[in-house]
């Protein structure tokens, strides 16, 4: 038989690439402070408060990120502007919550980092290594607060539970983030800001098993609740 349109390859690769470039328009819509910082404002530690300033809208729209691409990978089909905005508000609460204390964690560490490569370089390691850790768990965490209501205690440590219990994922996460950093590195800095959609989507392609034991586990213990 033959394929339809919307069957062909070419047909998808393009309906994918809209999905992409329309959710990324969004999510830089959503950071626009942070992007205007970003653009017109040296980055280096002396500027660390504005920039943690205009990156505070950032919980929401990475959690509305993620949500949409994971929409997108389990029914291959997505209405961007609409899919996007309603996760925004849907999820607005726990992820400003979450992203306010994770951010606040993540600047004083990068302030730690400075001022001990200054006086202290030994311990200059340590904060560098807390600093990657906080950023692998919220790589776990946002994708946990799209697919489950949860509260803010309990995300943090099923986030950290994940970063070693998925380890094989972890790995994964760790390739995406070097991807990214290598764009930077080698691309004009705005770059990769077009490719943010896309390694959202990498990130919770690479994500459906360990949410999906993570469901399991939690309808496994609603039913032994029941039981009991």
């Amino acid at each position: 038989m033959a394929q339809t349109v919307t069957e062909r390859p070419l047909y998808i690769g393009v309906q994918y690439f809209y999905y992409f470039l329309i959710t990324n328009i969004h999510f830089m819509l959503a950071n626009l402070l942070f992007l205007l910082a970003f653009v017109f404002v040296e980055m280096s530690v002396q500027n660390i408060i504005l920039f943690s300033i205009a990156l505070l809208p950032a919980g929401p729209s990475l959690a509305a990120l993620y949500a949409t691409m994971g929409k997108m990978i389990r029914e291959r089909d997505l209405s961007p502007t609409k899919d996007f905005w309603s996760y925004y508000k849907n999820n607005f609460s726990i992820a400003t919550k979450y992203w306010l204390f994770q951010l606040t964690i993540m600047t004083i560490l990068i302030v730690d980092i400075y001022y001990a490569n200054h006086y202290l370089a030994v311990l200059s390691p340590v904060f560098l290594i807390l600093l990657i850790f906080t950023l692998f768990v919220c790589l776990y965490a946002f994708p946990i607060l799209t697919r489950f209501e949860v509260k803010l205690k309990n995300l943090f440590i099923v986030s950290i539970y994940a970063v070693f219990r998925y380890f094989k994922t972890t790995l994964f996460h760790i390739s995406t983030l070097v991807s990214l950093g290598i764009i930077y590195y080698f691309a004009p800095g705005i770059t990769v800001w077009f490719c943010m959609s896309a390694a959202a989507f990498f990130i919770m392609f690479n994500m459906r098993k360990p949410l999906q034991l993570m469901e399991e586990q939690l309808a496994q213990r609603g039913m032994e609740y029941e039981e009991n």
